[in-house]
């Protein structure tokens, strides 16, 4: 019998240390947005779905790096206060190294281009320019 109880309040235990571990991960940190964003360029606007691109396999690292060029993890972007670090323009500006990527559109369009162009696992995403940015 003591060894039934012992064994209950184990169960009750993890269950409520694992609940409490869940909802306290819930409420901090940064999470991808679930709606379909816009980003805002100076001549035309383009659309972008985190959850498409995660239900794809694309991980958060081959768009979101640090200063270093090294992929930041789900992990690493859930510990940021803000996301000013994941914005194109707070490194890709006119103070960036490499002058072909000093402006976000430029940036957006290197990775981009070049990741539908490759595609994932025999899947291409859109190349053309209606496929990404907002018809006005």
């Amino acid at each position: 019998m003591k060894r039934i109880w012992s064994m209950a309040v184990l169960i009750v235990s993890a269950t409520w240390l694992f609940a409490g571990i869940s909802v306290g991960a819930e409420a901090t940190g940064l999470k991808a947005p679930e709606a379909e964003i816009i980003i805002a360029g100076e001549k035309k606007s383009a659309r972008f779905s985190h959850p498409v691109h995660l239900n794809i396999g694309v991980d958060c690292g081959q768009c979101h790096h640090d200063s270093n060029h090294q992929p930041l993890t789900d992990k690493n972007i859930e510990a940021m206060d803000t996301g000013e670090q994941l914005l194109c323009a707070s490194c890709h500006n006119k103070d960036f190294a490499n002058s072909k990527l000093q402006t976000p559109k430029a940036a957006f369009h290197a990775r981009c281009k070049e990741c539908h162009k490759q595609g994932v696992d025999g899947k291409q995403g859109p190349t053309k320019c209606t496929g990404c940015h907002v018809k006005k």
